[in-house]
């Protein structure tokens, strides 16, 4: 079983330039809030003056029932959860409480034991127990006996319900309730979760903390991460008890560390980003990569390529990722080839890793990760670079556009939600690669919130649009 780690107490929320993304990749403002950079998903955009607080956020109730045998709703589980972020099920940020409440309604009296709210969080890969992972118990007790008499809400009204005490809460040991139960009752309740867990994970076993993950579930994926609340009404002897069940939404909040001070100056002002060659320190790459090929099947040629990425190696979906490429050759004619826009194939790679027993063979499970890529990055002409020979040297700037949509950088235990960016072979008409592996691979993570400051600008230029076209399928390298 999971261990909680008590989250500290939790922010309060402001509202649209920051936020945390939804499943539509819609945006709330939370200028003035303490999570002032969160991309919020919403089904509209609100408003909000930002020299006074976020207005309060619109709720929506989820109602889940049991029914009895003449089909009247005997319990009800009331979900509250902010509107913005719960289309289809309730949802829930990051040290947000899980509110609502369980209402019983007795036609005639009962013997009720418990009434108990279940929180859980499980990852799945398949039905037997072996691939099933409870990460996350919450056990809330809302009532028993001991608790003393619960308020009978329709008491004062009903001249005919039996007497009660109509204290909510207990009102000492010596009052433990020995009756039945008779009317209508509710009781509230407003849950924290925790920020981390502590689970066992790797070949050993260690125990480690991580980070509660976003709900997934992927029709192609071979696991999911689900959430859901369930409410057991124990009755008495030789008597079914009442349960409800219903599955709920999570967000955690991550940001990026925060950006390069040239970066930051750039999106402030909306001028173009620096390239690698004026600003360094906001780039990152590796070292050149050399690749051969044949140019209209004539000759051979070698191409210097260095891709780099716009620093820190973090992103939050929604935004994009800069790129600069820089190409250097000998040759002109192959040049002007692979320095067309449309030639050059750079995407982000997810992949999936579910692998419950590391001790077997990696070959094995490797087979098993669900792997997939997004839209190639789209590339135009950089002015940076002109002071080099025109003849050796081409520079490219680049832009790799997220969807707001993507799952966060995440893992829990075994499971893993990985990120890469990818440069593919070139693929142009007359340039044939004599090798069709993967030029370089990037690992990067992708976050739920901006960092703090100006917000990632687009600066591709209309025209310059990424073509739907798949990369090359490189699944097995």
């Amino acid at each position: 079983m999971s261990t909680p780690v008590r989250p500290p107490v939790p922010p309060s929320y402001s509202g649209p330039t920051s936020g945390v993304l939804a499943t539509d990749g819609t945006h709330l403002d939370t200028e003035t809030s303490n999570v002032a950079d969160l991309p919020l998903y919403t089904p509209g955009r609100r408003s909000v003056s930002r020299a006074t607080s976020r207005e309060e956020p619109q709720m929506k109730e989820f109602l889940y029932d049991t029914k009895n045998r003449k089909g009247k709703a005997v319990a009800v589980l009331n979900v509250i959860a902010e509107r913005s972020y719960s289309k289809h099920i309730p949802t829930f940020l990051q040290d947000t409480p899980i509110k609502g409440s369980v209402s019983l309604s007795l036609d005639k009296p009962d013997t009720i034991q418990s009434v108990v709210l279940l929180i859980q969080g499980q990852f799945l890969t398949g039905a037997s127990p072996d691939q099933q992972l409870n990460f996350l118990n919450l056990t809330c007790s809302l009532w028993s006996p001991s608790s003393g008499e619960p308020r009978n809400d329709l008491a004062a009204n009903d001249s005919s319900a039996p007497p009660i005490n109509n204290s909510s809460r207990a009102v000492g040991a010596a009052t433990r309730f020995t009756g039945k139960l008779h009317g209508e009752y509710s009781w509230p309740f407003s849950i924290p979760l925790p920020k981390e867990v502590v689970l066992p994970s790797g070949k050993e076993k260690e125990q480690k903390s991580f980070t509660l993950p976003q709900t997934f579930n992927e029709r192609h994926a071979r696991g999911s991460i689900n959430y859901e609340m369930s409410v057991r009404i124990s009755r008495g002897k030789l008597q079914s008890d009442y349960r409800i069940f219903a599955r709920f939404g999570y967000i955690p909040i991550s940001r990026p560390p925060p950006l390069p001070n040239l970066r930051r100056l750039s999106y402030q002002e909306g001028t173009l980003l620096l390239g690698p060659t004026i600003d360094p320190e906001g780039w990152y790459s590796e070292d050149s990569v050399t690749i051969q090929g044949s140019v209209f099947n004539n000759r051979t040629v070698q191409i210097g390529c260095t891709l780099c990425l716009a620093k820190p190696l973090c992103y939050t979906r929604g935004s994009l990722i800069p790129l600069f490429l820089r190409l250097e050759s000998d040759d002109q004619q192959s040049l002007d080839l692979l320095s067309a826009p449309k030639a050059i194939s750079v995407a982000l790679k997810r992949r999936i890793r579910y692998h419950f027993n590391p001790s077997k063979a990696l070959g094995m499970y490797h087979l098993r990760d669900t792997i997939d890529y997004s839209q190639p990055a789209v590339w135009w002409p950089s002015t940076e670079g002109s002071e080099e020979p025109l003849g050796r040297f081409r520079f490219l700037n680049g832009e790799l556009h997220l969807q707001p949509d993507m799952k966060p950088t995440s893992a829990m235990g075994d499971f893993r939600m990985e990120y890469n960016v990818v440069f593919f072979p070139f693929d142009t008409t007359g340039f044939e690669p004599s090798d069709n592996g993967a030029l370089l691979e990037y690992p990067i993570d992708i976050v739920t919130s901006f960092a703090h400051g100006p917000r990632p600008r687009k600066f591709a230029p209309p025209g310059y649009e990424s073509e739907a076209r798949p990369p090359r399928d490189f699944l097995l390298n």
